[in-house]
């Protein structure tokens, strides 16, 4: 078995889990033309919805941009993203997992995130998957359709993470969230 040293000091715990209510589970319809990670935030936020976990259950793309892990060359770090993969539309969405979460690294553009991984497939029939770009996707004119559970209690934030050298999320109690926007 393959082991990585990250460059950091040992965190003992990598996995992690915070119970959390759902205050809600609704299905979303993102219409052609906006951001598929863009347009998802925003209709999360204009709920009232601050924390979801997101199911990508299928739909259609005009482009989309990806990213996959490849081997920091710089050392700073064991991994990072590699360039884009850019695909030219259509491209099916096949499923796809997400998350509405906050920054608090200040490395990701502060305030409100969707991190997104998915399994797409483009105009020619092969299969891609990876971590979704951001304003890099607009939706196509069959839509994109997701399942969203809102949750309460806890939520998710990216934080620096001394061990990978990298802003990763955590979960984190509601309440730990607010403290630290005051």
């Amino acid at each position: 078995m393959r082991v990585l040293k990250q460059p950091g000091p040992p965190t003992p715990a990598r996995r992690e889990a915070i119970a959390a209510r759902a205050s809600g589970h609704f299905r979303v319809v993102l219409p052609e033309g906006v951001d598929l990670l863009h347009g998802l935030r925003d209709v999360l936020l204009a709920r009232g919805f601050a924390d979801a976990a997101i199911q990508l259950v299928g739909g259609e793309c005009a482009g989309l941009s990806y990213m996959t892990g490849m081997a920091d060359a710089t050392g700073a770090r064991v991994a990072t993203y590699g360039a884009p993969t850019v695909l030219a539309g259509p491209v099916t969405v096949i499923a796809g997992n997400a998350f509405l979460g906050r920054d608090r690294s200040g490395q990701l553009g502060g305030g409100p995130v969707v991190h997104c991984h998915a399994v797409l497939v483009d105009r020619d029939g092969r299969i891609h998957g990876g971590h979704v770009v951001p304003g890099a996707c607009p939706v196509g004119a069959a839509g994109v359709t997701l399942r969203a559970t809102a949750l309460d209690g806890a939520g998710f934030a990216a934080e620096y993470d001394a061990e990978t050298n990298y802003p990763i999320f955590r979960p984190m109690l509601t309440a730990a969230l607010a403290k630290a926007a005051e």
